[in-house]
């Protein structure tokens, strides 16, 4: 038995916590942007790699792989190294993100088809080519429907199984808004402004909200009864999730294509006034703000208390959650498509990918980013701002406490250390 005992405890010790997978855009359907892997700053970059080919989609990662399209197709790479496991060439450019579920990659393209992929070799499933549009709008895949919009202003509901749509309604009007699901409910944007809910099983509209004329390519976020999403009107938009009511709006004075995410009552979200806000998820009211030197369109992605985005200017950033102090920066080139998409975080890693088609991997680490990546001076990043103060800027990369990974194995240990003092203390049998 005490041998047993020990066994177990030295394969708990050497055996590192699990990764969390980021399988879709935003990492779930709701989009909450969320993870509870640690990604501490500094980080040291592991790894880049060149798909060979221009990128609008961002990367997600599931069970230790790297999935993301381009105008070449579709692209399967080691997580942990970047070598290319599988490509797939498609009739026109990926720019949505994928969704992974059980072994199914599901993708719409610019070529007016919507394909289910194996993730093991990369080959076709299935092919919806019934769209009169190519599709911009990520898939958000739940309880065997997935859900996409496309340039033909439709919102399709498709059976995973087969490919066949369960339903789809025209909105009449683009759909680059990737929908987001919670509790039976689809909800997306549209390029006539609207914010729409559907009845997830039958497509029937539930509500609608119209923000203008103004088009809507951020994608909504749903956390605690509230739907948040951004206008070309300039605004952030809170929305009652059940009836569609406005809760509140905040204003950034510039298209909001970013996709919000939501932590512990807080909106984050950039804008293209080159700030990234952070705003009280209940009241509407600005937290703080960081400014940037460029465009953020970029769609936050937080691990713990830390929020990572990309702006036009070429960073990478990794912000306080809470105070918006500047953690970690990290330039991803200097040509014009050298700016990332929205990263993903699995593990004690954070993916990001640039329009030129350049992954990069980092891991927290307590060493500066190698020269791998080009480094630059510590000038030009205001502080972030709040309302009624200023506070000046810091460079510190320091983030306290950091989370140990396989943290999460320390309740079972204990208990096996349990077993093995109580193994030794049993009396001897007559």
């Amino acid at each position: 038995m005490r041998a047993i005992v020990y066994v177990l405890l030295a394969i708990m010790l050497i055996t590192p916590a699990s990764a969390s997978d980021w399988s879709m855009f935003k990492k779930d359907p709701s989009h909450s942007g969320f993870t509870t892997d640690a990604v501490n700053p500094p980080l040291t970059l592991e790894w880049t790699s060149n798909l060979g080919y221009d990128t609008d989609s961002s990367p997600v990662v599931v069970d230790g792989v790297l999935y993301i399209g381009s105008n070449y197709g579709i692209h399967a790479l080691d997580a942990r190294s970047g070598k290319e496991i599988w490509r797939n060439h498609t009739n026109g450019f990926v720019k949505s993100v994928p969704s992974v579920v059980n072994g199914t990659l599901y993708i719409g393209a610019d070529d007016k088809r919507f394909y289910a992929i194996d993730t093991k070799d990369g080959a076709i499933k299935w092919t919806y080519k019934n769209s009169t549009d190519g599709y911009l709008s990520s898939a958000a895949v739940v309880n065997g429907l997935a859900y996409a919009g496309s340039k033909d202003g439709s919102l399709y509901a498709l059976n995973i199984r087969n490919g066949e749509p369960s339903w789809s309604v025209l909105t009449g009007r683009n759909i680059a808004s990737s929908p987001a699901v919670m509790e039976g409910t689809v909800y997306a944007g549209n390029d006539r402004g609207s914010v729409i809910a559907f009845d997830a099983t039958s497509g029937k509209e539930k509500w609608r909200y119209d923000t203008g004329i103004s088009e809507i390519k951020s994608s909504p976020s749903v956390a605690n009864g509230t739907v948040y999403i951004g206008s070309n009107n300039g605004n952030i938009y809170a929305l009652d999730a059940a009836r569609g009511t406005m809760r509140w709006t905040y204003s950034t004075g510039a298209n909001v294509e970013s996709s919000p995410s939501v932590k512990d009552g807080i909106v984050f979200a950039g804008s293209k006034d080159s700030n990234f806000h952070a705003i009280d998820a209940r009241t509407g009211a600005l937290k703080w703000k960081f400014q940037t030197a460029g465009y953020v369109d970029s769609s936050p992605a937080i691990s713990d208390d830390i929020v990572y985005f990309g702006s036009r200017n070429n960073f990478i950033y990794a912000l306080d959650a809470n105070t918006g102090r500047l953690l970690w920066r990290n330039t991803t080139g200097t040509k014009d498509k050298d700016y990332i998409t929205s990263p993903a975080i699995s593990g004690n890693m954070l993916y990001a990918a640039t329009r030129s088609g350049i992954v990069y991997a980092y891991s927290s680490g307590t060493q500066t980013t190698p020269a791998a990546t080009q480094k630059v001076d510590k000038t030009g990043i205001p502080a972030p701002t709040t309302p009624g103060s200023t506070t000046a800027t810091s460079d510190d990369t320091s983030t306290g406490a950091k989370r140990i990974p396989g943290f999460e194995y320390a309740v079972l240990i204990l208990l096996i250390t349990i077993l093995i003092r109580r193994s030794g203390s049993k009396p001897p049998i007559a």
